[in-house]
């Protein structure tokens, strides 16, 4: 759109620039004669500095021609001098020479140097000016976004969903902003995503479906901790965290005890948010699931989340007493157990962590989820395979032979115990259940390498790194085609 408009402001500009030399009218100091001639070749050539830089040479001496400004502004901005374009955009505005193009590339160009509040007042007096809303509103929404002013953005979604009422994507991200904020404003909203978008559908139902439930209780921090736990849920952290702040915030405007459960999750979620947000910092998230520690020291959440952000950080020692005693608190809990389990291997006590799991599928002898677990740990440390691994595997994918990642554990184990023929039958056997399991593909392409079939191991890795770019399926598959095809 700018080009087409400067191309306008261009053509009318330059005219008498080119016509009254050639009328020979008004004769002009040598250095405004040689900016005339250089005008109109630096636009014809596309050298868009030049041309603004000729163009501020002639308003030297023709004052008069106050919206040259705005052109040089235009072609600097295009030449990729934005801080070029805001001097000369700048010169024409205290002239009262901008229009509302002029505003609008004014807004741009201190857009591009990173100055967002000065973007924000050119773009709003271009708007005043008469440019199209949705032009302003979107321009709006990515200043916003960079400075993390989630309530602005929200107010610019708002406003873009009454330009675009068809714009599905941005309907649905404005139920995102509301469920952090105003979780019973976000259902319609996700209501109409879900209606006009079969692939939005899942996710704004799975919303939905935990804000409705969530407002039965009739209690607003409770609703919002719901609404965050499903947007964590749907990977939106950032929102995610937003809600539990808030639930955190409602208690204290209640003035009901606080919430234990939603300084937890506040914790997890901060964990995961981008880096220039705080997360970089090791101890990101330390502080709020112990704050949530000191008000129920029983909690569930903060027990368990506190365990993970131990392990995440490969302090496995400090995670181990935290969930032996939370296990005790809550003995009948498989999913503790499991964790358990899992931080007692890392530590090297391998009994213990296959006693944990053990008990974990003893209370849940009919999951699959537990069993699989049980096979995994046995296979990913080869603690004793034949004995427990191999039994655990074939007792998942018994419960549950329609899960891929039952069968391709179960060709894990089998590969690990070198029965090459029934390891390749079951990882078939699981890419048949899901063609797009690429992990079944990834070990199928160590069955071929193993015994050498090179061309159909490199086949299977590289089909892996097609099918599921950024996992860590292809992870492994790149790795495993630099070890054996450098």
């Amino acid at each position: 759109m700018l080009q087409r408009i400067d191309l306008q402001i261009i053509i009318r500009a330059l005219i008498p620039l080119i016509v009254l030399p050639l009328l020979g009218i008004a004769p002009r100091p040598h250095e405004l004669q040689r900016s005339l001639q250089n005008v109109q070749p630096a636009v014809i050539a596309g050298a868009a500095g030049r041309a603004a830089a000729s163009l501020t040479q002639i308003v030297e001496y023709q004052p008069w021609r106050v919206d040259l400004w705005q052109v040089a502004g235009a072609y600097a901005l295009l030449g990729g001098d934005a801080q070029a374009a805001v001097t000369y955009f700048e010169g024409g505005k205290s002239l009262n020479a901008l229009s509302a193009a002029g505003y609008l590339a004014l807004g741009d160009a201190y857009r591009q140097q990173l100055d967002g509040q000065a973007a924000l007042q050119a773009w709003g007096m271009a708007l005043q000016a008469g440019v199209d809303p949705a032009e302003i509103y979107t321009r709006y929404l990515a200043v916003h976004r960079d400075q993390g002013s989630s309530q602005e953005v929200t107010a610019d979604l708002q406003a873009l969903a009454v330009l675009r009422p068809a714009d599905v994507q941005l309907r649905y991200t404005l139920g995102l902003y509301l469920a952090a904020q105003q979780p019973q404003e976000a259902l319609p909203h996700l209501a109409q995503a879900a209606d006009l978008d079969p692939g939005l559908k899942p996710r704004a139902d799975a919303l939905m479906s935990s804000i409705r439930a969530a407002n039965r209780a009739d209690d607003p921090a409770y609703t919002l901790l719901e609404a965050g736990r499903a947007l964590a849920a749907l990977g939106e952290w950032a929102r995610a965290a937003e809600a539990f702040q808030r639930a955190v915030d409602q208690r204290a405007v209640d003035q009901r005890p606080q919430f234990a459960e939603a300084w937890a999750y506040l914790g997890e979620a901060r964990q995961h948010l981008p880096a220039q947000i705080g997360a970089a910092d090791p101890e990101t998230g330390l502080a709020e699931l112990q704050k949530a520690l000191e008000i129920d020291p029983d909690s569930l959440a903060a027990n368990t989340l506190l365990a993970l952000y131990w392990q995440r950080h490969g302090r496995f020692e400090e995670a181990r007493p935290v969930l032996r005693r939370v296990s005790g608190i809550y003995p009948d809990n498989p999913a503790l157990l499991a964790e358990l389990g899992n931080a007692l291997a890392q530590g090297g006590e391998m009994e213990a962590a296959l006693s944990a799991y053990q008990a974990a599928v003893e209370l849940e002898p009919r999951q699959a989820d537990y069993w699989r677990l049980l096979a995994a740990f046995s296979a990913g440390y080869e603690y004793r395979l034949r004995e427990v691994g191999l039994p655990a595997a074939r007792r998942a994918a018994a419960l549950d032979p329609d899960d891929p990642a039952n069968l391709d554990m179960l060709g894990q184990v089998l590969l690990l115990l070198q029965d090459f023929a029934n390891a390749e039958r079951t990882f078939q056997r699981a890419v048949q259940a899901d063609p797009g399991y690429a992990p079944g593909h990834v070990h199928l392409g160590l069955i071929y390498i193993l015994r050498d079939e090179r061309s159909r191991a490199r086949e299977k890795w590289s089909y892996v790194l097609e099918l599921a770019p950024g996992t860590p399926a292809a992870d492994q598959a790149q790795r495993l085609m630099e070890n054996y095809f450098p």
